[in-house]
């Protein structure tokens, strides 16, 4: 069985094990474990309310920092937890708890996962309660070194705005710069979208795509112990 069928494998079953408090994997951030990545439910049926409740509020706290801008609900939010992560194998996403008190501060996740060329980017990067400091930092290593680990991935990046104030915390993380490409922004009844455009003159806002360093991933392997 090659690497990409055991990661692709692996991260169904996660996917389609979680269910309101019911988990079959939960990775451990810090020694000793400050926070848990806890996998989000997707099958409809299945969701866990609280997680709709938080998504949606963050959403909605955050909304420019997304490539598409809308007012959330929770109804919506369910709607895309089922029919468009849960299906999907390229995507999974993650609760970010408190391992002491055991409140939810934020979530983050992977998507654009390419099996074949091992790759994958961070997404969905979102701290919506207070946690401690470099919490979050230490929260996407650990999860980029779970990628690397446990999905095969050895590839990953992510990207960004360059008008989102997320940039400076990835380039501190060990993020590279790769490209920029401009984006042009459609106007939709109850929606904008922000896309890529190549055709268009080098402007803002534009998206930064970004590929973890060696010192990302050297930082990485520090916080796995």
């Amino acid at each position: 069985m090659t690497e990409a069928v055991k990661g692709r494998q692996l991260l169904r079953a996660v996917k389609e094990a979680a269910g309101p408090r019911r988990y079959a994997l939960c990775v451990p951030v810090g020694e000793p474990v400050e926070a848990l990545l806890r996998p989000v439910a997707t099958r409809a049926g299945h969701l866990d309310a609280g997680d709709v409740r938080a998504l949606t509020e963050w959403r909605n706290r955050f909304v420019r920092s997304f490539q598409t801008e809308f007012v959330a609900n929770e109804e919506r939010t369910a709607k895309w937890l089922t029919e468009m992560i849960a299906p999907d194998d390229t995507r999974i996403l993650f609760m970010l708890d408190d391992a002491q008190a055991g409140q939810t501060f934020g979530y983050m996740g992977l998507a654009f996962i390419d099996w074949d060329a091992g790759s994958g980017e961070a997404d969905a990067i979102v701290r919506g309660g207070e946690a401690a400091p470099g919490l979050m930092s230490r929260a996407l290593l650990t999860l980029l070194g779970w990628a690397r680990e446990q999905l095969g991935l050895t590839r990953l990046g992510v990207r960004v705005r360059s008008d989102n104030p997320a940039l400076d915390f990835y380039l501190k993380l060990g993020f590279v710069e790769q490209y920029r490409v401009t984006l042009r922004r459609v106007d939709e009844e109850g929606m904008i979208r922000w896309v890529e455009d190549e055709s268009l003159p080098p402007g803002e806002p534009s998206q930064v795509h970004m590929l973890l360093g060696r010192s990302g991933e050297s930082a990485g392997r520090a916080e796995q112990g």
